[in-house]
């Protein structure tokens, strides 16, 4: 049986898509990651963990957030929702829902999927996606994060913009 998530994700980014929000944030730092053409905000109280050329890992007290970005994949958009829905499935979300496919106009260029769903108690976003002008390069994102904090959740998701 699949489980509701009090604030989902995919209300929360409806609501961002129609209505102009600022953000919940207050300070940012803005990350550039030049060789995946891409950059993204997230919380100015987040301590980075790890930023290599295969990965990018930080995290708050509410909020943690990997990135793992990839060169060479090419992937149509069934493979889209099955590579993101299988990484899912195979580091233990349970509950997954299902897909919401991302436009280039919902996502400041990049075309993509995101499930939702629940691990350890904690909600679980995972998103893959691809900037149609370098489609060699797919960006796989998982945020967990604490009941309560969708809304920044959502900025950091919707902060990623092709560099």
């Amino acid at each position: 049986m699949k489980r509701k998530l009090k604030l989902p994700l995919l209300t929360l980014l409806t609501a961002i898509l129609f209505v102009s929000a600022t953000s919940v944030f207050g300070q940012t730092k803005t990350y550039t990651w030049d060789s995946y053409k891409t950059k993204f905000k997230v919380p100015d109280d987040f301590v980075l963990d790890e930023s290599t050329g295969e990965k990018w890992l930080g995290h708050n007290g509410d909020i943690t957030l990997s990135i793992y970005p990839r060169k060479g994949e090419n992937l149509t958009s069934r493979q889209m929702r099955n590579a993101v829905h299988t990484w899912a499935e195979d580091n233990g979300v349970k509950n997954i829902g299902d897909a919401v496919d991302l436009d280039e106009k919902k996502l400041n260029g990049y075309t993509g999927v995101l499930y939702e769903g629940d691990k350890d108690g904690f909600p679980i976003g995972t998103m893959l996606i691809v900037d149609p002008d370098y489609p060699d390069i797919t960006i796989y994102i998982w945020v967990s994060y604490r009941e309560g904090q969708s809304d920044k959740v959502l900025d950091i998701l919707m902060s990623f913009t092709p560099n």
